[in-house]
């Protein structure tokens, strides 16, 4: 899918930054060793004379060529013993003075060459995953910045609301302690659709924010909002932006994608076209989905087609939250 600019300039910073936090660490490992030991020195500028010879021995006589690859092989297999036995000696890992790039496949550029050893072809150069996954997760942020997910916490989540019904307790307890575990053992292989659906002022909001505050440390990218609010985006950009998809795009893309206050938008023919797109992609994807709403099983009926409401029906696992509005209870 495509990206915003900025996202695609914020990836190739981190990527930049990434590669050169990388490379100076192997610097100062290496200017670190070779004050304590000035024979490293001597070796490292040795094996760093063997590249421009091996294309000088290119350059030669076939003859002379093979003369100069058999001493630069030997050469390098000397100082390389030499070398791993002042590592060893000094208890250092004998990759201590190796750059460590984050991602070994593209060594920190964002890019790499997709080839076909077997036909010696290249397939030109591609976008490495590590710089996908970036930028995936920048858009998810950016899609989701005006969230307050530092404001929720399954620790903020306060049971002592419902205390005086225990029925009601006793359920929100089990929806907590549930929602807790979700977000502990989050994977994408095996984490479930859910629909938190009860009357306003229940919790629905606070437990998916943790839920996604969690799930974001995991290192997962989680795309929240309203309903509502992320269909006014796809509405306008695909009138007003010459059909662009982007919004629709990442809905559909997120690791996690938590749908809040289903419901409170104004359906039309084009939003329950869009929410079907939205969670029948992701269940064909095999992506989680957390939709909340003030809506019952029943009214989600009323409210939607059959197609939309059978999806979430076979493929979600409902949680309803009891009680009486805890806003209410704070001002009682």
């Amino acid at each position: 899918m495509a990206y915003s600019k900025e996202v695609y300039e914020k990836a190739l910073t981190e990527i930049k930054k990434r590669r050169e936090n990388a490379e100076r660490t192997a610097e100062e490992h290496r200017e670190e060793l070779e004050e304590k030991y000035p024979d490293l020195k001597y070796i490292n500028e040795k094996l760093g004379n063997i590249g421009p010879t091996l294309v000088q021995a290119f350059s030669s006589p076939p003859e002379e060529a093979a003369k100069i690859l058999k001493k630069l092989k030997k050469d390098n297999a000397e100082l390389n013993k030499e070398k791993k036995a002042i590592l060893t000696a000094m208890g250092k890992p004998l990759d201590y003075l190796e750059v460590h790039y984050t991602c070994e496949k593209c060594s920190d550029t964002g890019f790499y060459e997709e080839r076909d050893d077997k036909k010696g072809v290249s397939h030109g150069t591609k976008l490495c995953s590590c710089h996908i996954d970036l930028l995936k997760k920048l858009a998810s942020e950016e899609m989701s910045m005006q969230t307050p997910l530092e404001l929720s916490s399954f620790d903020d989540f306060d049971l002592s609301y419902y205390k005086n019904d225990k029925e009601n307790f006793e359920q929100m307890k089990y929806v907590l302690e549930t929602c807790v575990m979700y977000a502990k053992e989050f994977a994408l292989k095996n984490a479930p659709n859910l629909l938190l659906y009860g009357r306003t002022g229940l919790g629905k909001t606070h437990l998916s924010l943790s839920i996604a505050n969690e799930v974001i440390k995991k290192g997962y990218n989680v795309v929240y909002g309203s309903v509502n609010n992320f269909f006014a985006k796809i509405e306008y950009e695909k009138f007003n932006k010459g059909n662009d998809t982007y919004t629709l795009d990442l809905l559909c893309d997120a690791d996690l994608l938590i749908l809040d206050d289903l419901g409170m938008e104004f359906a039309t023919s084009f939003t329950n076209s869009v929410l079907y797109t939205i969670i029948n992609t992701r269940i064909c994807r095999d992506l989680p989905t957390i939709i909340s709403t003030n809506l019952s099983p029943d009214e989600l009926r009323d409210k939607y087609h059959e197609s939309i409401v059978s999806r979430m029906v076979g493929n979600y696992i409902s949680f309803k939250f009891l009680g009486q509005d805890i806003r209410q209870k704070t001002f009682d």
